[in-house]
């Protein structure tokens, strides 16, 4: 299985190295090539790896089966589509694309071509969001912070489609109902796009989601909190630990929630590795990738109508 990754920038590079760790005869994995529109870039990080290093992505076709597309968004549904349609099987960061629109034709042409589109949405793979998924039974209230210090990358979104996204992800994953009503608030402090935003999210299975999302804190913070009947949940997505506190037959419990630390990205990968060599479908497909943009979409449009 010949890998190539398209965009080696900050998260680029850890999929070259991710795919670079992972070369061998032993998983049937190589990484073929790296492309950037830098050459010095895409050549330094080629050579880590004994890998080929093109500064036009077209240059993989016919060189790799599957791809790690970590261009700027506003790329993804363009080129994405082209190594679909050229059979290359292709895993793109999130957000996903630019808009809704393009993430259908990413999904379209993934169908058409058959080919495996697998949504970067990392925290899926994060050890302690699956252990907490697998005491979910029937949230019915989160509340979520997601905070960072403020770096010059992505500015080309919103801390929306940055940051929230991830947790809009998990959220739509554990709660298996529409969204009845959005509620969101934002502002830009240090780019010209909203770095900070908070929003409210209702279902209609009466499930409420108060997610808080900013790019221009002094401290990193990762947390997802969420009660359910019996139950209290509390998950650090940085430290990967977590506890439940459940009342059952008049009786309080509490007991840790304490996976194997892992990395994240570093199972998002082999994730999509195994996808591609069996052919099976991808643990976050292009679909849950379309349903976070959408809400992601809405949450926007709140913030754009509150701050006219």
């Amino acid at each position: 299985m010949r890998i190539g990754v398209i965009g080696v920038g900050h998260l680029g590079r850890h999929h070259a190295r991710i795919y670079g760790e992972m070369t061998g005869e032993k998983t049937g994995v190589e990484l073929s090539a790296v492309v950037d529109v830098l050459p010095g870039r895409a050549e330094e990080v080629a050579k880590l790896y004994g890998a080929e290093f093109l500064t036009d992505y077209r240059g993989l076709f016919g060189k790799v089966d599957a791809v790690s597309l970590a261009a700027p968004t506003s790329e993804h549904a363009r080129i994405g589509i082209e190594l679909l349609e050229n059979g290359i099987d292709v895993l793109v960061e999130k957000p996903m694309t630019s808009t809704v629109e393009e993430s259908r034709l990413l999904i379209d042409a993934a169908v058409r071509n058959n080919r495996i589109l697998q949504a970067g949405h990392v925290e899926r793979f994060n050890p302690i969001v699956r252990a907490a998924t697998e005491v979910a039974t029937q949230p019915q209230f989160f509340e979520v912070h997601r905070l960072a210090v403020f770096t010059p990358r992505s500015l080309d979104i919103d801390v929306v489609l940055d940051l929230m996204i991830h947790d809009l992800d998990i959220v739509l994953s554990l709660v298996r109902s529409p969204v009845s009503e959005v509620r969101a608030v934002g502002i830009a402090v240090l780019s010209r796009k909203a770095d900070i935003a908070n929003a409210r999210v209702e279902f209609e299975n009466g499930c409420v989601a108060n997610l808080t999302a900013s790019r221009v804190s002094f401290e990193k913070v990762r947390k997802l909190r969420f009660f359910q009947p019996s139950d209290y949940i509390s998950v650090d997505y940085s430290l990967q630990t977590g506890s439940m506190v459940s009342l059952r037959m008049g009786r309080v419990s509490k007991r840790s929630l304490e996976p194997p630390v892992a990395e994240p990205l570093k199972l998002e990968l082999e994730s999509f590795v195994h996808c591609v060599q069996t052919r099976t479908s991808p643990i976050v497909g292009g679909e849950d990738g379309l349903r976070a943009l959408e809400l992601a979409m809405q949450i926007n449009e709140q913030i754009a109508r509150r701050s006219k």
